[in-house]
């Protein structure tokens, strides 16, 4: 079984965030979602929906197999642990020299990208403080 590992914060799950994982799942035949807990997403960053319910939304698509937390600033200790025969991100972090890609890579594990579809959580919250 070709197992996909998925990783983000989905907050205020919308139409792009769907996309991204409905393309993650067509890499493989499982596809794991490792949603970052509260306490490790970038206290800058301000949450409109905590953990539990951020898990609960990604778990009710269709295309979603498993929801992990990840309780680290990372996914690396899951792709370690899961050895999951892709990783997939989006194509926005395509450029980026992420941590991951190197457990990645000593592992064998295949890193694949997603074609990024608007809209961004950002564009979102613009939206709404515009009304």
């Amino acid at each position: 079984m070709r197992v996909v590992l998925a990783h983000g914060v989905f907050d205020l799950l919308h139409s792009g965030h769907i996309a991204h994982l409905m393309q993650c799942r067509s890499f493989g035949d499982y596809l794991i979602v490792s949603v970052l807990s509260d306490r490790c997403v970038d206290k800058e960053r301000k949450l409109i929906d905590d953990e539990l319910d951020r898990m609960f939304k990604v778990s009710s698509l269709r295309c979603v197999d498993e929801v992990v937390r990840c309780n680290e600033p990372g996914p690396g200790y899951l792709i370690r642990t899961i050895k999951p025969y892709i990783y997939a991100r989006s194509d926005e972090y395509l450029p980026r020299n992420k941590p991951e890609y190197h457990d990645c890579k000593l592992l064998g594990i295949r890193v694949g990208f997603t074609k990024t579809v608007p809209p961004h959580t950002s564009d979102i919250i613009a939206k709404i403080r515009a009304l």
